[in-house]
């Protein structure tokens, strides 16, 4: 259903010259993931009370959110990464004025999803995620390089880049279905933590992880001379604050909205979208729900 409505959704230009457009369009979007954002925006709105199917423009101008800041990320002028997903990057196959062209035509898409769903709190909400004090700040604070080494202050600005997003990934859904304000909230916590979570066993990948293996360039961060929380603490220490993050989201969850069954399939997705990631790189992030192991 996610892959039939993002092909129905994707931003193909009908004008005569913008076919390689539509093509780097095509090799950005279907690269053949696992599409958890928009699982994970789909399970946020049915555990707020939403219906999925609804829910499902939103669930794709998420995922086009996502990749459209992961072309701007691979970019010379950002990381300079020439792997993603285990293939060039967009840029090295289409050229840096397409591959920025791309990014926004699926930036200008997602936002125009966004405004169907007839919210104007969902679009407001999307802009403070995704602007300079969310994923764009996230962003410029991974630049700086100077603020980035040895200050704690830049890595929580850095980290900025995931959990924004992710944020906005579960509490879309719910936003457009008018849910409670109280839901509204546990949800966006859990996305946080998820968010910070995921961004530690990123870091973790970078450095202790194989390119072969995960799909794209590792040694990125030392490469620009940036600090993570695995450089400035250690593995071993990042771990535990990446689970500590989890606990806390999941708890989150379980106060608001006890045995649901989609908050369970949230908690359970947690540990699959971290614990692959970190697993990946020799690290393993405990938890402890019983679910972990499953």
């Amino acid at each position: 259903m996610i892959e039939a409505a993002l092909k129905q959704s994707l931003p193909l230009s009908a004008q005569h010259g913008a076919e390689r457009l539509n093509e780097a369009l095509r090799v950005a979007v279907f690269p053949g993931g696992k599409r958890w954002r928009p699982i994970l925006t789909l399970l946020g709105t049915m555990t707020a009370g939403g219906g999925a199917q609804s829910a499902m423009p939103i669930a794709c101008a998420v995922e086009f959110l996502h990749t459209s800041s992961l072309i701007l990320d691979d970019l010379p002028a950002m990381d300079d990464a020439r792997l993603r997903r285990g293939r060039a990057a967009l840029h090295l196959i289409y050229g840096e004025g397409l591959a920025l062209l791309a990014a926004l035509a699926l930036l200008n898409q997602a936002y125009a999803l966004l405004a169907r769903a007839g919210a104007g709190r969902l679009i407001a909400e999307a802009a403070r995620c995704i602007g300079p004090d969310g994923m764009i700040g996230g962003q410029a604070a991974d630049l700086d390089i100077r603020a980035s080494r040895g200050n704690s202050h830049a890595l929580a600005s850095r980290q900025l880049k995931t959990s924004a997003l992710a944020r906005l990934t579960i509490i879309a859904g719910a936003i457009a279905a008018g849910a409670d304000e109280r839901d509204v909230a546990a949800l966006a916590r859990y996305g946080e933590c998820l968010g910070a979570a995921y961004q530690i066993c990123d870091d973790l990948l970078d450095e202790l992880g194989e390119s072969e293996t995960i799909g794209k360039n590792v040694g990125q961060d030392a490469r620009h001379l940036r600090s993570t929380f695995t450089a400035q603490f250690g593995a071993e220490a990042a771990q535990h604050l990446a689970s500590s993050l989890l606990a806390e989201g999941k708890q989150a969850l379980r106060e608001r909205f006890g045995e649901c069954r989609t908050a369970s399939l949230l908690i359970e997705a947690a540990d699959m979208v971290t614990g692959v990631r970190c697993q990946v790189s020799g690290v393993r992030v405990e938890s402890p729900d019983a679910c972990a192991d499953t």
